[in-house]
């Protein structure tokens, strides 16, 4: 069990740590299929110059590289790895993919205003997706805060000027 995480019941944590990753496997198979309908969407002449698209899919690829980070993360903790930070590697990583899916929705919306309707149900499949995506990230965001209990909010807390950094 690595450092942080001592005291704490390790079936508990394994507990938490496989129902988290169970719920973000379900947005990952989401987050693929979203991307390829928003790849899809660069061949629709209505949509293919829309201001959103690029900011839409790296929304997506923001989304992506978080869900891999998270999976990450847990897999390290699940090897009993020694992380000195790891219960605010873990907050750091679910509260970014939080960050990421917000920014999902104003740049789809902007990605489709003006399609064809030839194309709306492509749009809605994907604002269903994008809505499912948040649900879960949302659920995994609740089972750490459930790992964690009142720890979360302060090592959320700590970590917010980290989150402020621009990425590049």
């Amino acid at each position: 069990m690595s450092a942080p995480f001592i005291g704490m019941n390790s079936n508990q944590r394994d507990y938490y740590l496989e129902a988290i990753t169970a719920t973000l496997e379900k947005g990952m198979a989401a987050k693929e299929v979203v991307c390829s309908i928003t790849t899809g969407f660069r061949k629709v002449p209505s949509i293919r110059t829309a201001p959103g698209l690029n900011p839409y899919h790296a929304s997506v690829a923001d989304i992506g590289y978080d869900f891999d980070s998270v999976h990450g993360t847990i897999n390290r903790l699940r090897k009993s790895e020694h992380i000195p930070l790891a219960k605010e590697m873990l907050v750091f990583d679910l509260d970014t993919l939080r960050i990421s899916a917000k920014q999902l929705s104003p740049n789809f919306e902007l990605a489709v205003t003006g399609a064809n309707p030839d194309v709306f149900y492509l749009i809605q499949l994907s604002r269903n997706l994008n809505r499912q995506m948040a649900q879960l990230i949302n659920e995994a965001i609740r089972l750490g805060q459930a790992l964690l209990g009142s720890e979360w909010e302060s090592i959320l807390k700590r970590i917010e000027n980290i989150q402020a950094i621009p990425r590049l």
